[in-house]
């Protein structure tokens, strides 16, 4: 008989919950430190590509995601008041509140034997294997996963992670509202970006989540201090955008706004022996393309497939990183482009290149579930 692997994992947000549900549904025994004194994700929505939901396939949630969330008809883009266009159609893509993915999540992990541990601080790690904790405690397994964030004390405890970063000078607050009457319509089921680039680029992306929510991202240059306050300055968005007044009225009163700053952070290697790196805390990106959990959920994936694949920790964690680098690096370097070009603005910016990381297939997906998934002629990367 062979003896049953264990696996510490520092953050219960998406990238360490994701890897859990993988490892448990693998035979792993699995323990999650969250640093909160409960499980929870603040209140936001988010688009799940079509590479996070065969992922999220694979590992046996996907139907209830797409059960709770919404695909949207189409991705329009308006600039100025102008006509929006349209692109994806049909694609397979869906919005949810980030409340809900994570209790989908986090009851899956413990459907699966998962053990999740709140007020549970990890600060470090030893590359033999240790996962150290901030009461001075530690916790011993054949595999550490540092899963904490772009903040990642994991990672920062180890020089051997050569870390590149960036700052750029765009953030985003994020909010859920109510839905109001006004956008019950059919032609407000749709994500739609609206921009105004003078006298400074704003943007509200627009993203119904359900019948009854609406999820907001509302990016504003760092500089204009009156578009970045939390909370938000309900008088500035609407000058900006007056035909959104009654959602951004209700997004002065939101719970738990979040404001982040755009920042792109690369990390080489992912992994130092019994220690690995996987979300943000191995490859935060800027939200520009909204890719950021997407890859962090698709890595976590094929960081369970390879595991499982090789007996060899050392080749399993070569061959993981080695399969999702090119892509990751792409991502992350796509996305830091269109936030500084403002590339998304005009329409129409969703070219099979772009398309790529959407579209990627990590080695955890068979053929048979990749055809749950058809991606349609315009939107096609291959």
């Amino acid at each position: 008989m062979t003896r049953q692997r264990h696996a510490e994992i520092a953050g219960a947000g998406f990238a360490g919950l994701t890897v859990s549900i993988a490892l448990a549904r693998r035979g792993w025994s699995v323990r999650v430190h969250e640093q909160s004194d409960e499980v929870r994700d603040f209140g936001a929505g988010i688009l799940l590509w079509r590479n996070a939901m065969l992922s999220l396939d694979a590992i046996g949630i996907a139907d209830t995601i797409r059960g709770l969330g919404t695909q949207p008809p189409f991705y329009e883009t308006g600039l100025n008041g102008a006509e929006p266009t349209k692109e994806l159609g049909g694609y397979p893509y869906w919005a949810i509140t980030r409340p809900e993915l994570h209790a989908v999540m986090a009851q899956a992990a413990r459907d699966a034997g998962v053990e999740i541990v709140t007020s549970s601080r990890a600060v470090g790690a030893d590359p033999n294997g240790v996962l150290h904790m901030e009461d001075g405690s530690f916790f011993e397994a054949d595999l550490v996963i540092g899963a904490d964030g772009v903040g990642s004390l994991v990672r920062n405890s180890r020089t051997e992670f050569v870390q590149e970063r960036k700052k750029y000078k765009d953030g985003v607050v994020r909010v859920l509202v109510p839905r109001d009457p006004a956008f019950y319509a059919p032609e407000w089921d749709s994500v739609i970006d609206f921009w105004t680039l003078e006298p400074d680029a704003m943007r509200i992306l627009y993203v119904p989540c359900g019948p009854d929510t609406v999820y907001m991202g509302m990016m504003a240059e760092t500089t204009n201090e009156r578009a970045s306050r939390i909370p938000i300055d309900p008088d500035v968005w609407s000058e900006r955008f007056p035909h959104l007044a009654p959602l951004i009225a209700s997004a002065q009163h939101a719970v738990s706004p979040r404001h982040d700053g755009y920042q792109t952070n690369r990390v080489t290697p992912w992994s130092v022996n019994r220690v690995v790196l996987v979300g943000d805390s191995a490859h935060a990106m800027c939200p520009a393309l909204g890719q950021g959990a997407s890859v962090g959920i698709v890595n976590a994936v094929a960081l369970a497939h390879a595991l499982d694949e090789f007996d060899d920790l050392d080749e399993a964690l070569a061959t993981w990183e080695k399969r999702e680098r090119a892509m990751t690096d792409e991502a992350q370097a796509r996305s830091a482009y269109m936030a500084e070009t403002r590339g998304l603005a005009k329409g129409g910016g969703f070219t099979p290149e772009l398309m790529q990381t959407a579209n990627f297939v990590s080695a955890a997906i068979t053929p048979e579930l990749e055809k749950r998934y058809p991606v349609p002629e315009a939107n096609r990367s291959w």
